[in-house]
C-alpha cells in the first residue's frame, strides 16, 4: 500500500467516524424540557441529555488552543438554565457570611479599557460592581472560588452534589447537544444577536438574566453577557491524556477554564468553542458563573 493510498485510507476512515457520531448530536435537543427548580435558591435547571461529540474547533475558524477537535461522551447532566443572580448570590453571602476575593483583597487590577494598561481598582464587588444592576443581573467580580464556593453552599445545604459544569459538559450545552453551532442557539453570525449580548450590543453593561432567546436545550446567555467558570484546570487538547468519557480536567494547573464570552468581547470571542482561563482568584465585571448537577442523582 503506498502512502497515497494510506491517506485516503485515513481519511476515509476519520470520515466514517464523524458521520456516525452526527446522527446523535440532536438527540440532546429533540425531546421537551425536562426542568426542576432548586428551592433554596431559586435556581432553575434543565436536564441535558449526554451524547458524543466533536468537542474543539469544528470548523476551521479557531485558535490554536480549540484545536484538535476530537470525540468527547458526557453523561446526562442538570444545568442552571440562567447565570447566578446578584440575588442568589446575596441569599448566599447572609447565609453564610461569605467575603470574597476581592472584599478580601481590598480591590482588583483590572484593564484600562482606553489605555489598554493594567490599574488597580478599589471599592468594587459583587455587591457595588460599579455600573447600576438589579437582583436579576449576573453576579460579577467573582472569582472561580468564589463560585466554588457558592456551589459547595447548595451542595451541603442541600445533600446534593451540586457543582460548576466541567468544560465537556459546558461546550455540549452551549453547542445544544453537541451541533455545530458557532454561537449558542446560532450558526449564522448574523442571528447571534438573538442569544447574545456581546460588545456589539450590549451598551457597555452586562444584562438581566435570561433577556435574549434561549438555546434549543432551553439555556440562556450560553454565548455573551459573562464569561462563565467552569470545574476544569485549563489544559492543551493536543497534550490532554484525559478520557473522552466525561473528562473533568488536569489534577492541577494554572489557571481555571472560562467560556462563553461577555458583553465586553466580540462575537469573533464569544464562540462556543473559544477557551479561556485565569487564575482561580482572578474576578472581573464581565465574569460569572452557573451551576451544573449530576442527573443520577435523585432530585
Amino acid at each position: 500500500m503506498t502512502r497515497t493510498d494510506r491517506t485516503r485510507r485515513t481519511a476515509r476512515a476519520s470520515a466514517l467516524v464523524w458521520a456516525l457520531l452526527a446522527p446523535a448530536l440532536p438527540r440532546a435537543a429533540a425531546a421537551a424540557l425536562e426542568t426542576f427548580v432548586e428551592p433554596l435558591s431559586g435556581t432553575e435547571f434543565v436536564l441535558v441529555r449526554g451524547g458524543t461529540y466533536r468537542m474543539g474547533d469544528f470548523d476551521g475558524r479557531g485558535l490554536a488552543q480549540e484545536r484538535p477537535a476530537h470525540a468527547v461522551s458526557v453523561s446526562d447532566f442538570h444545568l442552571a438554565r440562567r447565570e447566578v443572580t446578584v440575588a442568589q448570590f446575596r441569599a448566599f453571602v447572609a447565609a453564610t457570611g461569605y467575603r470574597t476575593d476581592v472584599e478580601r483583597a481590598g480591590g482588583v487590577i483590572d484593564i484600562d479599557p482606553v489605555m489598554r494598561a493594567p490599574v488597580r481598582r478599589t471599592g468594587v464587588s459583587w455587591s457595588a460592581p460599579g455600573f447600576p444592576q438589579g437582583g436579576d443581573g449576573p453576579v460579577v467580580w467573582v472569582s472561580w472560588n468564589d463560585a466554588a464556593a457558592f456551589t459547595g453552599w447548595l451542595a451541603r445545604a442541600t445533600g446534593k452534589p451540586y457543582r460548576l459544569p466541567t468544560e465537556a459538559e459546558w461546550e455540549f450545552a452551549a453547542r445544544e447537544g453537541g451541533r455545530d453551532s458557532a454561537w449558542s442557539g446560532a450558526s449564522e453570525r448574523a442571528r447571534a444577536a438573538e442569544f447574545a449580548w456581546s460588545a456589539e450590543n450590549s451598551g457597555g453593561l452586562p444584562h438581566a438574566v435570561g433577556g435574549k432567546s434561549a438555546n434549543a436545550l432551553g439555556l440562556f446567555d450560553l454565548t455573551g453577557n459573562v464569561w462563565e467558570w467552569c470545574l476544569d484546570w485549563q489544559e492543551g487538547y493536543a497534550t490532554s491524556a484525559l478520557p473522552r468519557e466525561d473528562p473533568r480536567g488536569p489534577a492541577e494547573g494554572r489557571f481555571r477554564v472560562l467560556r462563553g464570552g461577555s458583553w465586553r468581547v466580540g462575537l469573533d470571542i464569544a464562540r462556543t468553542t473559544y477557551r479561556n482561563g485565569y487564575r482561580p482568584d482572578y474576578a472581573h465585571s464581565s465574569i460569572g458563573f452557573r451551576v451544573a448537577l449530576p442527573a443520577d442523582v435523585r432530585i
